[in-house]
């Protein structure tokens, strides 16, 4: 049997806004082994668009991944651009529909199909798009109901159509990438949407999420605001039967403009199907990336969050950095902060090694590793605390049932930091 041929290289580009594309560089990818070279523009422009393992400085010629046993030969900048769970299943459904095995599609392959739809900054091209976009007005109803097809194993027309509206993001849950207005009036597709829209994730309930998941990422929402912990715009998007989705506003996107977007995963090639970080070193990576206090005490207080709210679904792929056109690197807001009981019981990022009874004291040590003085590192957990130990004032404002409303107030006990 032939081997199959190698795909076809891609020229990678940054599109900071519609007139303001910059090149990058090629990809390919070769004995299942990606190959990256920068182009000699870019080597001189100043940025960096991975800045732990790839550094322009070090780029004579192509560059293999930092380890290639992770992402299946890709560099983790670049596996940052594809789509896990949701996004994956659709792909291959998709694939299945064209007569494509999905097992055949390279790396490179499921680049082509991203094309210039993914999360941050980053496009490749040629562009093989698979799915369908024609403009239209959406009803989140139905997508819901396709979604949920979807999930039970039917094929159908609404893979193509689903595989346009969310085939990129990573993520378990369902979700649609689309525009919506304050009247929640919601618009996708080629032609940009109006001045008064803006950019959101809206998500679906999974197969075993609680009929009332929008609600309680939405109550969470506003109880990180209070916490102090930097999230981005959310609100509940009503569909025409009345049920409510938790939309949450792209932080990649402002308009036209985009920012690129690297996440702890790809930056530190940690598969993020398996818990491998401790918050110790996203502290680190935080220090490393921005050069800046401020962003690591942001991580800091996202850490206390996620520990004290039991997010215990904290894996890799949650934490994400953000560069703008000037080069400068910023912790993006926290997203998918809900309730989880995480791999096994334990949190997926330990603290200080710990990933099930995290006491105040292992946070308070961590604030040691931000560079935190003690009364800070205080301030932070107790505010931290004060908004947790107020979930039931949250919930009954979002309209959390009764049964997730005890169930979560029972695991914000006492039991996880004394």
């Amino acid at each position: 049997m032939k081997p199959a041929p190698e795909p076809t290289p891609l020229t990678v580009t940054l599109r900071w806004d519609d007139g303001d594309i910059q090149s990058v560089g090629r990809l390919g990818y070769i004995d299942r082994v990606a190959r990256f070279e920068y182009d000699n523009g870019f080597l001189t422009a100043g940025l960096e668009i991975s800045p732990v393992h790839h550094r322009v400085s070090n780029a004579p010629g192509p560059i293999r991944p930092y380890d290639h046993t992770v992402f299946n030969g890709l560099h983790g900048v670049f596996n940052d651009s594809l789509p896990d769970g949701w996004g994956r299943l659709l792909v291959d459904r998709r694939a299945r529909e064209l007569g494509i095995d999905p097992a055949t599609l390279t790396p490179l392959d499921r680049l082509a199909w991203v094309g210039d739809r993914g999360i941050g900054a980053l496009c490749y091209a040629p562009d093989a798009n698979v799915w369908h976009e024609a403009d239209s007005a959406l009803d989140l109803d139905r997508l819901a109901r396709d979604a949920r097809g979807v999930l039970a194993g039917h094929v159908s027309d609404v893979i193509a159509e689903l595989g346009g509206l969310g085939g990129s993001p990573a993520g378990a849950r369902p979700k649609v990438m689309v525009a919506i207005d304050r009247h929640d009036n919601a618009v996708y597709g080629p032609t940009p949407p109006g001045s008064d829209h803006r950019h959101y994730l809206v998500k679906f309930r999974g197969t075993e999420d609680p009929e009332d998941a929008a609600n309680i990422e939405q109550a969470y929402a506003d109880m990180a605001r209070a916490a102090g912990v930097r999230v981005p715009e959310t609100r509940l998007v009503a569909g025409n039967s009345g049920l409510h989705y938790f939309a949450s506003r792209r932080f990649d996107r402002h308009g036209t403009k985009r920012l690129h977007a690297h996440c702890a995963s790809g930056l530190l090639y940690a598969d993020f199907r398996l818990p491998s970080l401790d918050y110790s070193g996203l502290i680190a990576l935080t220090r490393s990336v921005t050069r800046d206090r401020r962003e690591v005490a942001a991580m800091f207080a996202l850490a206390a969050f996620n520990v004290l709210a039991h997010n215990r679904d904290d894996h890799a792929r949650q934490f994400t950095f953000l560069m703008a056109r000037d080069g400068f690197w910023r912790l993006a807001p926290g997203y998918d902060l809900t309730f989880s009981p995480g791999p096994g019981g334990e949190h997926s990022t330990t603290v200080l090694g710990e990933g099930r009874r995290i006491a105040r004291d292992h946070l308070l040590e961590l604030g040691k590793y931000a560079d935190l003085g003690a009364a800070e590192a205080e301030r932070i957990v107790g505010r931290v605390a004060e908004a947790v130990a107020d979930w039931d004032r949250f919930a009954r404002q979002w309209d959390v049932g009764t049964a997730s409303r005890t169930r979560i107030a029972a695991a914000l006990g006492p039991q996880d930091v004394p």
